[in-house]
């Protein structure tokens, strides 16, 4: 009995999900996916709808299973070096913001807008069109805007992400093996891909705290939430919390959200000082009494009492021995049964690899490395973690809601 071939699997489910979802948008007179530059920024597909949603993902990952095995192995190690050479020069000449969406223009007149040659504009641009599906060309010399360059002209946040990603994280992958060759297995956070792409001693946040632009914009990529707040809010017993300090907690979102759905709590969010002075300028009024901000530095030795410290965020940005300093750095004002909550994500077993989230947190994971030796972590190192930085911690567990990114990772001081 003869078996259907890997790349025959492959066809049949991506043809059978790719009709669950377009069944769907017909049943729901919701547009299909275009490219041409007045499609939907996104899928249109609900929060509730689980059916779609793993059926889309099951095609993008079928997709690229079977684009690989197509490929074959040998022509699959081809590296493609321009790849994102001509984005980056659309984004610093502003080529996509030469001309409305909706209307259309010619190379001669990007070139009179942008100061580089006519030559230079007709090769960046076709090569955008060929490798990422920048712009169209549907007439020759005639250029449009496509889906993803009307993104860019309409959403200031997502053309700033892609800034910072091509501007700052890529040179610093560049140089992540030279780095790794210099300063063998490092937890230093000043001897990284980054602090060489950038000719410095310093780490990725010093440098930007002495450039206010590029912090500006470094700060401005996490602006927009990845993931609602209730992911957290809805999946913790806060009941029975009476004190909420949100270490590193940047201008509040976190503790404001907690104390607006649980007024019986007491939110003190901790950070630098200028982060701080920003978070009490944005407070609500109404908020004042219940959520407070206060200037610390998570390296030295905390000083208020609470129910609940929690990390969003905050240790995948440091390699181990300084996570157990700041866990450390807790315990002068930890009483008995405090919680600890980290609320990151966690690295994948072995048997989720071949999943979006999966790459996207083994991506993470590498980009850590790269900007400053630190890391994600494996659901079995945080137990480890909290017993190296002081055995009187007792690790809970972890758990990851229904829809979420970030996982709940807990602990308990036992005093």
């Amino acid at each position: 009995m003869s078996f259907p071939s890997r790349i025959s699997q492959l066809s049949a489910l991506i043809a059978e999900h790719t009709a669950t979802i377009n069944n769907f948008f017909i049943e729901n007179k919701l547009p299909t996916p275009s490219f041409e530059a007045d499609a939907l920024w996104s899928l249109p597909i609900p929060d509730d709808a689980e059916e779609i949603k793993a059926a889309r993902l099951a095609v993008i990952e079928a997709c690229a299973e079977l684009q690989a095995l197509v490929t074959g192995p040998k022509e699959f190690l081809h590296v493609n070096y321009t790849a994102y050479v001509s984005i980056r020069i659309i984004l610093r000449f502003n080529l996509d913001k030469s001309f409305p969406v909706g209307e259309s223009t010619t190379f001669d007149a990007m070139s009179q807008f942008s100061g580089l040659s006519v030559m230079n504009v007709k090769r960046v641009v076709r090569h955008a069109i060929l490798n990422h599906r920048f712009f169209q060309e549907k007439k020759p010399g005639i250029i449009t805007h496509s889906a993803p360059t009307a993104v860019l002209v309409g959403d200031d946040l997502a053309r700033n992400a892609l800034i910072v990603q091509l501007e700052e994280f890529c040179p610093a992958g560049v140089k992540a093996a030279d780095a790794l060759e210099k300063w063998p297995n490092s937890e230093e956070n000043n001897q990284t891909g980054f602090s060489l792409a950038n000719n410095s001693d310093k780490s990725m946040f010093d440098i930007f705290s002495q450039d206010p632009a590029r912090g500006a914009r470094f700060g401005m990529l996490f602006s927009r939430a990845d993931e609602p707040s209730t992911m957290l809010l809805d999946n913790y017993p806060w009941n029975d919390v009476q004190t909420f300090i949100d270490v590193g907690g940047s201008h509040g979102s976190i503790a404001i959200g907690l104390a607006n759905q649980f007024p019986h709590i007491k939110c003190i969010v901790q950070d630098l000082p200028d982060t701080v002075a920003e978070g009490v300028s944005r407070l609500p009024a109404d908020l004042k009494d219940r959520v407070t901000f206060m200037a610390h530095d998570f390296f030295t030795p905390q000083p208020i009492m609470a129910d609940v410290y929690y990390f969003r965020s905050i240790f995948h940005n440091w390699a181990d021995k300084y996570c157990i300093k700041i866990l450390q750095k807790l315990t002068p004002a930890l009483k008995k049964g405090a919680r600890i909550i980290i609320h990151e994500r966690i690295l994948p077993t072995l048997d989720t690899l071949n999943t979006i989230d999966a790459k996207r947190a083994i991506n993470m994971d590498m980009g850590m490395l790269q900007l400053l030796n630190a890391q994600q972590r494996e659901q079995d190192e945080w137990s480890e973690l909290f017993c190296r930085a002081d055995p009187r911690y007792r690790y809970l567990g972890a758990k990851k809601p229904a829809g979420a990114i970030r996982w709940i990772i807990e602990a308990e001081w036992e005093g």
